[in-house]
């Protein structure tokens, strides 16, 4: 882009966005409840079913015990994800180890039939 002189193009996403390169898809939600910013975003790829985000829920070392109250940024993402109705099998966040959804589903205290 600064070779040729081209502007960055910045768009809003108010609720889903969607980019493809025709072959991969990345859906781009705006993760609403979360206290950590309004304009938090998480990206999911639909067919790996992937998850991508940052900073509301960081996976503890392996095999140690869920917390003993819920974080609330945690739970929040949980229901946001049963809300948008994304079939996420794994958790890839930008800090620490990617795990799948039943670590997430442990950390808040839900079971996988919740």
């Amino acid at each position: 882009m600064a070779k040729e002189r081209k502007k960055a193009v910045i768009e809003a996403v108010t609720e889903k966005r969607v980019l493809t390169d025709g072959s991969r898809t990345l859906e781009v939600y705006k993760l609403a409840g979360t206290n950590h910013a309004d304009t938090m975003l998480i990206g999911y790829l639909p067919k790996e079913k992937i998850l991508i985000e940052a900073d509301v829920y960081t996976p503890g070392a392996p095999d140690a015990p869920p917390p003993a109250q819920p974080l609330v940024e945690n739970v929040n993402l949980y229901d946001q994800l049963q809300r948008l109705k994304l079939d996420v099998q794994q958790i890839t966040p930008l800090h620490g180890r990617s795990v799948s959804i039943e670590d997430l589903r442990k950390a808040i205290g839900k079971s996988s039939a919740n």
